[in-house]
This record gives C-alpha cells, sequence and structure tokens, in this order.
C-alpha cells in the first residue's frame, strides 16, 4: 500500500515520500538523484505581482504581526505563509523599517517558510491516503468485472486532502480527471503516485472511484507533502541545497537593507 505523496504495493507506502515497509519489515529507501544545482541568487520573488484584493489583505495582516493578542499574530502569520512569495516585498519594507524584535522574528518565519515551499514543497503534491494494486478479487459483486484498471485504498490519512474529500478504506480509484488508470499491480500505483506528485498544491482533481456497488466522482484538492517526508527521501538533497541558499537569500536581501538593532 502507499500514501499519498506517492504510491505503494506492500504493506505501505507514503505517497511522495519514498519511505517504505513492506510485511511489516522497514526497508532501506531507494537512493535518491542529487538535485540539479539551482540558479544565482537573484531577487525574482520580490517581482511577482499581488491582485488589488490581495495587497490589501497583505496589508492589513501585517500589523497585525505585532498584534498583542497570540492568536492574531499566529493567524497572520499563517496567512501570510499561505499568500507567499508575492507579499515578500510588502514585507522586506516592513522587515527594514522596523524595530519590533517581535515582527522581525514573525516575518522572518513567514518568508522561511514561504520560501521552502516555494522551491521544495509546492513541487510534489500529496494527497493523504496509502495504496495497493488493484486485485479483482478484492471487490465483491457485479462491479469487480467492471474495473480494468485501478488502485485500492487501505487508508485515509485525517486532515488531508483525502480525507476532507470523503475518500475511504476499500475505494478503489479507477480514473483521475476522465483519464483511465493504466498498468497492472505495482505499476499501476506508481503510475498513480507520479501523477499525484506532478500536481501542484491547491490543485483540484476529479477521482473516479468505485465503492461497493457504487461509482462515484469525488472532487479532492491535492496538498503539500509533509516536511518530514520532504526532508527524508524524495527532496532530501533538495531541501538541504535550498535551506542553504535560503541563508544567503535572507541576508543578502533582508538582513543587510535592515535598520541596525543599535541605531536610535
Amino acid at each position: 500500500m502507499k500514501q499519498q505523496c506517492a504510491i505503494t504495493t506492500g504493506v505501505w507506502f507514503l505517497l511522495g515520500s519514498g519511505a517504505v515497509t513492506v510485511l511489516g519489515q522497514p526497508q532501506v529507501p531507494p537512493a535518491v538523484t542529487a538535485p540539479p544545482p539551482l540558479g544565482p541568487l537573484n531577487d525574482d520573488e520580490f517581482r511577482l505581482s499581488l491582485e488589488v484584493a490581495e495587497a490589501e489583505n497583505v496589508d492589513r495582516l501585517i500589523p497585525l504581526l505585532g498584534s498583542p493578542d497570540y492568536k492574531q499574530r499566529e493567524a497572520a502569520t499563517t496567512s501570510l505563509i499561505e499568500i507567499g512569495a508575492p507579499a515578500f516585498a510588502k514585507l522586506r519594507t516592513t522587515y527594514e523599517q522596523s524595530d519590533d524584535l517581535e515582527v522581525r522574528l514573525r516575518i522572518e518565519q513567514v518568508v522561511r517558510t514561504a520560501y521552502l515551499n516555494r522551491y521544495v514543497f509546492d513541487r510534489n503534491g500529496f494527497l493523504g491516503i496509502s495504496l495497493a494494486p488493484y486485485e479483482p478479487k478484492d471487490t465483491k459483486g457485479p462491479r469487480r468485472a467492471e474495473i480494468e484498471t485501478g488502485v485500492k485504498v487501505t487508508q485515509v490519512i485525517p486532515n488531508t486532502g483525502a480525507s476532507k474529500a470523503g475518500l475511504r478504506a476499500e475505494d478503489v480509484i479507477v480514473a483521475m480527471n476522465g483519464a483511465p488508470l493504466s498498468g497492472t499491480g505495482r505499476e499501476s500505483t506508481d503510475r498513480f503516485s507520479d501523477a499525484i506528485r506532478q500536481i501542484p498544491p491547491g490543485t483540484k482533481v476529479n477521482l473516479t472511484v468505485v465503492r461497493e456497488m457504487n461509482t462515484l466522482t469525488i472532487e479532492a484538492i491535492i496538498g503539500r507533502c509533509p516536511e518530514d517526508n520532504v526532508r527524508r527521501v524524495r527532496f532530501a538533497g533538495l531541501y538541504d541545497q535550498v535551506s542553504d541558499r535560503f541563508e544567503t537569500w535572507w541576508f543578502k536581501y533582508f538582513r543587510a537593507a535592515a535598520r541596525s538593532d543599535d541605531e536610535p
């Protein structure tokens, strides 16, 4: 079975992560190819545009980073992370002008997380299920003969796109966005896994699902692959590379231009 940041056969496989357990015994994950080198450091992130309404929202949220109310600070931080890199220009202006340590720390948290999302986590879609290859004997009743290729859901991870969409264990996914799944055995789960990984987080997908005697269409929203999965296997090299790069980028475009803590 697999989970959706990737897919699997065997007992479980974290979809998109590459962490595999076979018959209850942990296995050494496959070697991960080193990521390609990143291009030269630049300030492209500060040229990303914001819609008028979104820009107004950023202007509303930034002052809340210094709110005396902890919940307001947390909510503003989360919302700015979701807006992401397009908010960097406004955040940099505030960082340069502010002498409030709380605000500066919050801005660094927002920018660091959004930077990693942009260059690492948003490159690996996550649905939130464990999978096994479909076998005709797994499906009861007349629907069995109608399934040519599919992948069986063996587990649904709470608070993911799959759980929010209403996917259940024992569902058999037979098509995505109207395109039938292909392959047999491990090949079918691998192909579905790769397709999910390549879908940007936030994208809606329509899954055709056979559930007992019924065929359903379920709309799910692809999420970001969890950080632990990315760091452990599939994008471990990229994560390390982008994390190191961020430190240089942050110093050049934020710290170097910020008001010194010793200034009056």
